[in-house]
């Protein structure tokens, strides 16, 4: 069992208020889960060059393929603890400390780019002799590493859920909602998103895909991420917000000629925490590719 503190959680994944996804998401030192929660899995350190990351495996590989769960940049992998024991009763399940976080080592960068991030983990799968292909199962701002791990390395891949999925496209379209928020800029650009109006995601896949959308709104909280009542959206700009953020989550599901929209009603950003048997039935579904030969619905 790892003992390993949660450090370094995005706001972005406690609150999603609207400008905290970045905000506090380049301050990405301070924040802990409000429950606590631990991985599961032996721990193993996985020597990627210079560093290592530790990593959590449970589980036996058989018919079903191997799964991993992917945690949202400078995150630990202890917010898969209500699923990862459940998911390793089916098949082979791992997660893993992201770099600077848990009990991995330090790197020598402070802020995560989509790219480190598709770096350690492909680095890490390559290291550690987990056969693939892989399911890949992702958080957030992780649902951007996955898509990327994909189109670089698409031999590699079995099939993918998203969990209330960051949109390559999400950025530029707050901005257009609420001009009077933080500017777009290079470091937004290097997190995976895209910073200029109107440019689409240009991503499509045959694999196995599951969308698991929040059905609740976001929490009309100030633009810094607190209970202030000022420097905030408007309940106009906030309604607006949650129809964008549902378009995007069903944009994702369409990109894929076997992918499904599966709303979490009673859900918040943490799905896995707040349904976790709706994560654990769609990882099901997609690791046993006999139950999902045929496209899905939408």
């Amino acid at each position: 069992m790892h003992k390993g503190r949660f450090v370094g959680s995005l706001e972005m994944d406690k609150h999603l208020s609207a400008y905290s996804v970045l905000r506090v998401t380049l301050l990405i030192s301070a924040s802990l889960l409000a429950t606590s929660m631990s991985a599961s899995g032996e721990q193993r350190m996985i020597s990627i060059g210079d560093r290592r990351l530790a990593v959590y495996c449970d589980g036996q590989a058989t018919r079903s393929r191997t799964v991993i769960l992917i945690s949202p940049g400078a995150n630990s992998a202890e917010e898969w603890g209500t699923i990862q024991p459940a998911i390793s009763n089916f098949t082979r399940v791992c997660s893993y400390d992201h770099a600077n976080a848990g009990q991995s080592d330090k790197a020598p960068f402070k802020l995560e780019s989509v790219d480190q991030a598709v770096d350690d983990l492909h680095a890490w799968l390559t290291a550690s002799g987990e056969k693939g292909p892989f399911v890949l199962v992702s958080h957030s701002i992780a649902g951007l590493y996955a898509r990327r791990f994909v189109t670089r390395y698409p031999q590699e891949v079995a099939g993918l859920v998203f969990i209330d999925s960051a949109h390559e496209e999400q950025m530029w379209r707050l901005h257009e909602i609420d001009p009077q928020g933080p500017p777009l800029s290079d470091i937004t650009a290097q997190l995976g998103f895209y910073i200029k109006g109107g440019q689409r995601l240009d991503w499509h896949t045959e694999l196995p895909l599951i969308v698991l959308g929040r059905g609740l709104p976001t929490p009309r909280r100030a633009r810094d991420g607190s209970d202030s009542q000022t420097n905030r959206m408007t309940e106009e700009q906030f309604a607006e917000w949650d129809r964008t953020w549902r378009e995007l989550q069903k944009d994702l599901a369409n990109r894929s000629t076997r992918g499904e929209f599966r709303v979490a009603e009673r859900s918040g950003h943490f799905i896995q925490r707040d349904q976790p048997d709706l994560v654990i039935q769609a990882i099901r579904d997609v690791s046993m590719p006999r139950q999902f030969d045929a496209p899905a619905g939408r």
